[in-house]
């Protein structure tokens, strides 16, 4: 019967309905637990370290360089990883957009500025640095001393 894997959403062919994983990542779990590492923690760290020696990478080949150091990973747990700020892809193919405001983002879920406004509305508004110094520095002029041309 054909299923879907619960780990990567790959269809394969099960032998029975208690059969929930592809080969592929049930031979991975199965290593990973002699191990003694969670499979999800070392296709993650894996994945890590082959974007930070190549920030350019394409998803596609991701999945590719992946596969071949024999891991699976999908394009799900991929966009999973950016959407959580885990990773940052700078070529991804459908990209990755802001939820509140809809502009194109590297990571996360929100861009800086609407990530700005969240926090305002949980916080109150933060002062920029100028307001900062305005509110801590008395002032030490008279009205009208800068203004030796008024009239």
């Amino acid at each position: 019967m054909l299923k879907q894997c619960e780990k990567c959403g790959v269809f394969f062919g099960a032998d029975d309905d208690s059969q929930v994983l592809c080969g592929s990542c049930r031979m991975t779990e199965t290593n990973s637990r002699i191990k003694g590492v969670s499979i999800e923690d070392t296709k993650y760290q894996e994945a890590k370290e082959i974007v930070r020696e190549n920030p350019d990478i394409s998803p596609e080949r991701l999945i590719k360089e992946m596969d071949e150091i024999g891991y699976k990973l999908t394009l799900r747990e991929i966009m999973d990883y950016v959407k959580q700020g885990k990773m940052t892809l700078k070529s991804v193919a459908n990209g990755i957009f802001c939820e509140e405001c809809g502009k194109r983002i590297l990571s996360g879920r929100l861009c800086p500025k609407c990530t700005k406004k969240l926090e305002e509305k949980i916080t109150g508004p933060v002062p920029t640095p100028t307001e900062e110094v305005q509110k801590t520095e008395p002032k030490s002029h008279k009205p009208g001393m800068y203004s030796r041309n008024k009239r």
